[in-house]
């Protein structure tokens, strides 16, 4: 699978960026990988220059460190899964949408319901505290795109605060 930015010329003209290799950037994560395709830092994107471009090219490969999502901006990401892998339970200060590509995934709420979601399926999470469990049939592999945009924090429901709970990386509790 290759990935491509469009930019502009001098003329103003749509072209393909040269600066950012077409090749996806295996991220670990403690359940598979992810591939980062697209990060913004704000609101609306200034897209008159390519210092989207460049912070990008650093993003996908260095990944966002213990966020799914720069602060007050968004992130758009394949993410591989392990066969029969489990995600922690966890919330992110993001709202998401979430599209599964393959295989098929258990999202466990921590209200303690759950749905099965297959190929085609998809779901907007808003802040909501989750785990994927992969149950994919004969150990494969499932592949999930997700879209995240910072939300305001502390999420404030029922005088409840919520807040973030999420470790992306191995070994980071």
């Amino acid at each position: 699978m290759s990935h491509y930015i469009t930019t502009h010329n001098a003329n103003g003209e749509a072209i393909f960026t040269s600066k950012i290799p077409t090749e996806h950037v295996d991220i670990p994560t403690p359940i598979g990988s992810m591939n980062i395709l697209s990060t913004t830092y704000n609101t609306p994107l200034n897209v008159s220059n390519e210092a989207d471009v460049d912070q990008y090219a650093k993003d996908r490969t260095e990944g966002l460190g213990n966020r799914i999502c720069p602060d007050n901006g968004t992130a758009t990401a394949f993410l591989n899964i392990k066969p029969n892998a489990s995600s922690p339970l966890h919330r992110t200060m993001t709202h998401d949408v979430v599209v599964v590509i393959k295989g098929e995934l258990e999202l466990h709420l921590d209200s303690g319901e759950k749905i099965i979601m297959k190929a085609g399926d998809s779901v907007v999470q808003r802040a909501g505290m989750h785990r994927w469990v992969n149950i994919t049939p004969n150990d494969g592999w499932a592949r999930i795109l997700g879209t995240a945009q910072s939300v305001v924090e502390p999420v404030e429901v029922g005088g409840k605060k919520l807040v973030t709970d999420f470790v992306l990386s191995e070994g980071s509790e």
